[in-house]
C-alpha cells in the first residue's frame, strides 16, 4: 500500500527546518547563509510553496535571535556592582531557604543616583531568615549585586546562557539586604493565583502536586517525589500540558453535553455538539489563565485546537494535515520552541496517536464491567503508544528508561482525571468565589488522591528497574530504533497486525540492548568539572571502574555539582560509580553527595573520612542511611588506610582517625591515587599548611598529578610542600569570577616557579585521557550562543 503524504507535510518540514536552523547553535551561519541563497536561486527557477517557506522560517528564526538580543542586550560595567533594583515579581519558586525572584520592568539605580533601565528580566536570589508573603505583580525594592548569566562547560552539560536567551533573562543578581515591598496592587490575576495558593493543604508534598496542577508552579514539590514522577514516566501529570488541557476540555464538554441535552427542544434547536466542543475549549481556556499561561501550556492549548479542528473537519481534511497547520502556528508564534523538547515530545506522542489509535477499533460492550475493561484497554494502549512514540527522546533528553511507565500511568491517569484534577479545580473556583470552607474541603478531598498517587509512584520507584540511568544513546541506535518502528507502521498500515506488534516488539528489543548497557572510555581518564567554586573530580577506568572525589551543591537543591557530575558520566557512557570519596563537611565539596547518588544506576561504596565532623553532617548522615538501604558499602577511613579501584591502589594519607581540629577543612581526606605508569595524583581537598606539615613529615612521596588545595587559597600549597611533590601538572577547582578571587596570584605564581603547568577548571571542566605514555588534554568551552554575538555584529556592520 504505497504511503498517501498529508498535504501540508513537505510546507510544515521545510517551515520548520527553517526555523531550526537559524536558532540552532549546532549550525553555523555560514551554512545556514549558504542555504538560504540556494533556496533564492531555485525560487527563481522554480515556484514552489516549500522553498518560500524554508526561506520564510530562516528569516523568521533569525529575526526571533535578534529580538531576544536586544532584550537580552546589556551594560557589562554593571556587574559586580553593588546597586538598588525595583522592579516587578513576575514569577516566584522556593527551594529550601533559597526564594528565585524573577522580575520585569526592572530599573537599578547606582549610589550616586544615577538610573538604568533593564530591558529584559533579572533572576535575583535571595535567602531570608523567614518565609515572605510576596506575590507575583508585586513591586519589590532590593540592593543586589549583578552577574552575567554564564555557562558551566562539562560534557553533558545544561545550556544555561541558552536558557537565559529563551526566557529574555539578561542578568542574575545576588540580594545583599533587606527586600522591600512597595506600595500598589499585584494585579487581578496574580491575586487570584494567590487565592488559590492559600487552599492547598499544608503537607509539601500533596501541595506541591497541586500547585503544580493548578498553578504550573513545582517549586513546593518535595524531590524525592519529583524523582519517583520523572523516574517512573509519571512526570507529564505534573505540567500542564495536553493531557491535562485535553482532561479540562472533556470535562467542560461532557457538562455541556449533559445540560443541552436535558430539554428536546435545545437538541432539535442547537448544534450540540460544536457547543460542547467549544465549551471545552473554553474551559481549558480558563484554566489556562490561571496556570498563568506557561510555554507548554500556549502549546497544548493550540494543539487541542489543532486536534479539535481536525476532528471538526476530518472529513474535508486529514487530520494529520490539521496537527502539522498546528506544529506550523507554533513555531510561527514562538519560534524558539523548535528546540524545546516538551514540544516534540507532544507532537511525537499525538502523532503516534493519530496514526495508530485511529485505526484501532475497541468492541462495543453491553455489560459495564466489560465497558470498563476497554476502557482500561484503551488507556494502556494510549500510554504504550505513546511511550513507544517518545522514548529514544526521553532516554536521550533526560537518561531514564520509565520502566514501570504503563503500569503508572494506568493507575494514575484515571486518578488524576476522574478525581484529582476535577476536585483540585472545583477547589480553585471555590476560592476565586471567596469560599475558603469550601475549597478547602475539596482541596483536602483532591489530597487524598494525590497522596495514594504519590504512594503508588514511590512504591514503583523502589522496584527493580525503578530508577533506571541510561548512558546517552548513540546515533545507530536512534537511527535503528526509528527504522524498526517506522517499518512497523507501515506494516499495520497494510493490515498485517502480528507482524507490525513483532515488528515493534523486536525493535524495542534490540534498541534496550543496545542502550542499557554502559559504554566505558577505551582508556583511563582523569576528569574535573567545571562545578563553579566548588570541587568534583573522577578517575574512570577503561573496564569501568569509576571513583568520583567530591560533589558540591547548596543543601535541598535540586541541581547542583551532583546532577553535573552524573550527567557528565551519562554523556561519557557511565552510569554508576564504584567508590564515591567526599573530602569532608562542606557544602562546596559534599552538597550536591545526594543529588549524584540518586541520578546513579548504582553506588557500591561510599568512602569518607573518620572523624566527628562528618558523623554529625545531615548530609553525610542522610548518604550514609540511603546507601544502606540499597546495600552498598560505606568505608570509615583514616591515615595508614587504602582501598583498591580495580588493579589500582589508593592510599589515605590524611585525616588521623577521630580527628577534631576547629577548621573543618584540616579534616579533608587526603588521597593518593597510582597511576598505570607508577606515577601518583594527589586529590587534598582543602587540606592547608598545617596538614602539608604534617604530611612533609610523614615523608610525602613526589606526585606527578594533583588537584590545587583549598582552591588556590594562600592557606595552602607551601613551598615546601610543592618541593617535595615536585607535581608537574596541577588543576585549580575555582570558579569563573569567584568572590575570592581564587586561585590566588602568589600561589600561581609558586606553582610556575616549581616548573609545574598549571590549569583551571573556571575555564571548562578538563579531561585528561591516558594513551600508554601520558595523558592528552581537552578543555571544554563554554562558547553557547555564538550567533546571538554574529547576528548583532552583522546587522552593526550593516548598519554602518
Amino acid at each position: 500500500m504505497p504511503v498517501k503524504l498529508p498535504p501540508l507535510f513537505w510546507p510544515a518540514i521545510a517551515w520548520i527546518s527553517g526555523c531550526a536552523l537559524a536558532q540552532s547553535e549546532n549550525i553555523p551561519w555560514a551554512l545556514v547563509a549558504a542555504l538560504a541563497c540556494a533556496a533564492l536561486l531555485l525560487l527563481w527557477r522554480w515556484r514552489i510553496l516549500s522553498l518560500w517557506l524554508l526561506l520564510a522560517g530562516i528569516m523568521w528564526g533569525s529575526a526571533n535571535l535578534l529580538h531576544d538580543l536586544r532584550l537580552t542586550q546589556t551594560e557589562p560595567e554593571l556587574a559586580g556592582r553593588e546597586l538598588l533594583l525595583t522592579g516587578e515579581l513576575l514569577q516566584l519558586r522556593i527551594q529550601g531557604r533559597m526564594h528565585r525572584l524573577r522580575l520585569h520592568h526592572v530599573q537599578v539605580c547606582e549610589p550616586s543616583g544615577h538610573c538604568h533601565v533593564i530591558a529584559g528580566r533579572v533572576d535575583a536570589y535571595a535567602w531570608p531568615a523567614h518565609r515572605q508573603s510576596w506575590q507575583e505583580g508585586n513591586r519589590l525594592q532590593m540592593p543586589v549585586r549583578l552577574r552575567l548569566p554564564d555557562n558551566r562547560a562539562n560534557p553533558g552539560g545544561f545550556d544555561y546562557l541558552a536558557y537565559c536567551h529563551r526566557h529574555h533573562i539578561a542578568w542574575t543578581a545576588s540580594v545583599r539586604g533587606a527586600i522591600q515591598r512597595l506600595p500598589g496592587d499585584a494585579g487581578l490575576l496574580a491575586s487570584l493565583r494567590q487565592r488559590v495558593r492559600l487552599a492547598l493543604p499544608t503537607d509539601a508534598a500533596t501541595a506541591g502536586v497541586l500547585q503544580a496542577l493548578l498553578l504550573a508552579d513545582r517549586s513546593r514539590l518535595p524531590i524525592a517525589v519529583e524523582d519517583a514522577f520523572a523516574a517512573t514516566g509519571a512526570a507529564h501529570l505534573l505540567a500542564i500540558s495536553g493531557l491535562h488541557i485535553g482532561m479540562v476540555a472533556a470535562w467542560g464538554a461532557a457538562l455541556c453535553w449533559w445540560l443541552l441535552t436535558r430539554r428536546e427542544a435545545w437538541m432539535i434547536a442547537l448544534p450540540i455538539r460544536q457547543c460542547a466542543m467549544t465549551a471545552g475549549v473554553l474551559l481549558a481556556t480558563a484554566y489556562a489563565t490561571l496556570a498563568g499561561w506557561p510555554l507548554p501550556t500556549q502549546r497544548a492549548v493550540l494543539m487541542l485546537a489543532g486536534a479539535l479542528l481536525a476532528w471538526w473537519w476530518r472529513h474535508r481534511y486529514p487530520p494529520l494535515n490539521m496537527l502539522l497547520l498546528a506544529l506550523m502556528l507554533i513555531v510561527l508564534l514562538e519560534p524558539a520552541s523548535v528546540l524545546s523538547v516538551s514540544l516534540w515530545l507532544s507532537f511525537l506522542a499525538t502523532l503516534g496517536l493519530l496514526l495508530i489509535m485511529a485505526r484501532l477499533r475497541l468492541p462495543k460492550a453491553s455489560q459495564w464491567w466489560l465497558r470498563w475493561y476497554y476502557a482500561g484497554l484503551g488507556l494502556l494502549l494510549v500510554s504504550a503508544v505513546a511511550t513507544l512514540a517518545t522514548l529514544p527522546l526521553i532516554a536521550g533528553v533526560f537518561g531514564r528508561l520509565p520502566v514501570w511507565t504503563l503500569p503508572a500511568n494506568l493507575l494514575l491517569v484515571p486518578l488524576y482525571g476522574l478525581w484529582v484534577l476535577p476536585l483540585a479545580l472545583l477547589a480553585a473556583l471555590a476560592a476565586l468565589l471567596l469560599m475558603p470552607t469550601l475549597a478547602q474541603w475539596l482541596m483536602h478531598a483532591a489530597a487524598l488522591g494525590v497522596n495514594a498517587g504519590n504512594h503508588v509512584l514511590l512504591a514503583l520507584h523502589q522496584l527493580p528497574g525503578g530508577n533506571l540511568w541510561l548512558a546517552d544513546p548513540s546515533l545507530s541506535s536512534v537511527l535503528l530504533y526509528v527504522a524498526g518502528m517506522g517499518l512497523a507502521l507501515w506494516l499495520g498500515r497494510r493490515r498485517d497486525t502480528a507482524a507490525a506488534v513483532g515488528m515493534a516488539a523486536l525493535t524495542l528489543c534490540l534498541w534496550l540492548i543496545l542502550v542499557i548497557p554502559e559504554r566505558p572510555p577505551a582508556q583511563p581518564r582523569w576528569m574535573i568539572w567545571d562545578v563553579g567554586q566548588g570541587a568534583a573530580s573522577g578517575w574512570l577506568q577503561a573496564d569501568g571502574q569509576v571513583l568520583l572525589v567530591d560533589a558540591p551543591g547548596r543543601r535541598g537543591s535540586r541541581f547542583n555539582g551532583g546532577t553535573t557530575v552524573a550527567a557528565g558520566l551519562r554523556a561519557m557512557g557511565l552510569t554508576h560509580a564504584d567508590v564515591i570519596c567526599i573530602s569532608h563537611a562542606q557544602s562546596d565539596h559534599g552538597g550536591g553527595l545526594l543529588r549524584l547518588m540518586a541520578q546513579l544506576r548504582d553506588v557500591r561504596q561510599l568512602c569518607l573520612a573518620d572523624v566527628p565532623a562528618n558523623h554529625h553532617w545531615p548530609p553525610m548522615q542522610q548518604a550514609v542511611k540511603r546507601l544502606k538501604a540499597q546495600g552498598g558499602k560505606v568505608l570509615w577511613l583514616a591515615q595508614g588506610d587504602h582501598f583498591m579501584l580495580g588493579s589500582n591502589r589508593v592510599d589515605v594519607l590524611w585525616p588521623p582517625r577521630g580527628y577534631t581540629p576547629s577548621n573543618t577543612n584540616l579534616t579533608s581526606l587526603v588521597l593518593s591515587l597510582r597511576l598505570p605508569d607508577g606515577r601518583r595524583l594527589l586529590m587534598p581537598g582543602d587540606a592547608e599548611k598545617p596538614v602539608e606539615h604534617a604530611l612533609l613529615s610523614a615523608g610525602i612521596a613526589p606526585h606527578a598529578l594533583m588537584l590545587v588545595p583549598h582552591h588556590g587559597s594562600r592557606t595552602s600549597s607551601s613551598t615546601a610542600f610543592l618541593r617535595a611533590l615536585q607535581p608537574q601538572l596541577a588543576v585549580v577547582q575555582s570558579g569563573r569570577n569567584n568572590r575570592w578571587h581564587f586561585p590566588h596570584p602568589e600561589i600561581i605564581a609558586r606553582y610556575r616557579a616549581q616548573g609545574s603547568q598549571i590549569v583551571n577548571t573556571a575555564n571548562g571542566a578538563l579531561q585528561f585521557d591516558w594513551n600508554g605514555h601520558g595523558f592528552r588534554r581537552h578543555q571544554y568551552h563554554p562558547d553557547s550562543h555564538r550567533k546571538y554575538r554574529q547576528l548583532l555584529s552583522f546587522f552593526r556592520q550593516l548598519a554602518w
